[in-house]
């Protein structure tokens, strides 16, 4: 009787264990149920219509499970004083006591079953149910918090909404009319009303007072919450707008960078055509010299005079007095394959066809 407000989940389980119980128990089953009956209208009519969807069952049950006379005798007085002590109202107790007349067992196991499962969350909470069993892992501190004070107002929300339909049901507008308790045919059934109002509107004023209680905490959290998020997106703006010189910068380099590294390459390309052979040690690139241009016509310029110990580069004279011939080419080749000014000097020095019969040469020798 204290747990009265909770009547509606236990009564499927008094009836679930009458199901299971041996016969020579069963008989207590309804006895309990008749105890709980006159015992707890004083206080609240909640007993009463949990039970009364399964007491015809529950007796049908009993009487089909025992062979006994005196068993059967019981259940008569029970449904007897019931009646004239009026339980359950003006409802009817006719065929109680007849256990033939009953739908048949598979029915009353069906109505078992039905009312011992658990009664199916409305759709809004379950969806929030299923997406909360996973989120809340992810989530730490003031976001599990919030997520679980929301998902404690969305049931809230399922059981005010309930009682807001009870209360629809059992506060009628008859109530409030003038004379409804002194002109009651049946003053039993006038106070039963009021009573089952009564609970109604408890049950409501309960459900508002968790409902607020538990909005609060969640507006509380998501205050908290979004002030944290708010500086937070502040900071990380702030730093968003400072990274963009940075990224021009970073850009800037990166293209001198890529220009500075194709130059390097198209040098490297450069010398790889203008004849290094890696396979021949020692043959280094010759340095590119410019032609000399002639000298423009003008005054004659004095002979040079060399002084002291300068050096002069003798003049080489035949025997027979005559200009000697030009250098031979493999003389030539031997001398600069050692000194690569030397031949950059005498390359500028021939004339222009010479030249580049001798370079063609130097090429095929794999010099130039």
């Amino acid at each position: 009787m204290f747990h009265r407000k909770r009547a509606k989940s236990l009564a499927p389980v008094w009836q679930k264990e009458l199901r299971s119980a041996p016969g020579k128990r069963k008989l207590s089953f309804l006895y309990l149920a008749n105890d709980v009956l006159q015992n707890s209208r004083k206080k609240g009519p909640e007993w009463i219509e949990a039970l009364w969807p399964k007491m015809e069952w529950g007796m049908k049950h009993v009487i089909r499970g025992v062979s006994d006379t005196k068993t059967k005798e019981s259940c008569a007085k029970l449904v007897k004083v019931w009646q004239e002590r009026r339980i359950f109202g003006s409802r009817s107790l006719g065929g109680w006591l007849d256990a033939g007349a009953d739908a048949g067992e598979d029915a009353a196991d069906a109505a078992v079953a039905a009312d011992a499962a658990p009664a199916p969350a409305p759709m809004v909470a379950r969806r929030k149910e299923e997406r909360l069993s996973v989120i809340p892992a992810a989530l730490t501190g003031a976001h599990a918090a919030l997520a679980k004070a929301l998902e404690a107002v969305t049931k809230a929300i399922c059981v005010l909404v309930a009682a807001e339909k009870t209360c629809a049901t059992d506060l009628t507008s008859d109530l409030f009319a003038d004379g409804f308790v002194e002109n009651a045919s049946d003053p039993e059934h006038a106070k039963r009303k009021l009573q089952a109002a009564e609970s109604a509107l408890s049950k409501r004023r309960e459900a508002l007072e968790e409902t607020v209680r538990l909005r609060q905490e969640a507006a509380s959290l998501a205050k908290e919450v979004t002030n944290a998020l708010e500086t937070a997106a502040k900071t990380e703006s702030d730093a968003l707008e400072e990274s963009t010189g940075v990224v021009v910068q970073i850009a800037t380099l990166r293209m001198k960078a890529t220009r500075v590294a194709a130059a390097a390459m198209a040098v490297a390309a450069a010398r790889e055509a203008g004849g290094t052979n890696k396979s021949k040690p020692g043959l280094e690139p010759v340095p590119v010299v410019a032609a000399v241009a002639p000298p423009a016509a003008g005054p004659m310029e004095e002979e040079y005079v060399p002084e002291g110990d300068e050096y002069v580069p003798e003049e080489v004279v035949a025997e027979d007095g005559a200009a000697a011939p030009a250098p031979d080419l493999a003389a030539l080749l031997a001398e600069s394959a050692a000194n690569p000014e030397v031949l950059a000097q005498a390359l500028a020095a021939l004339p222009e066809e010479q030249r580049e019969v001798f370079e063609a040469q130097l090429r095929e020798a794999g010099v130039m």
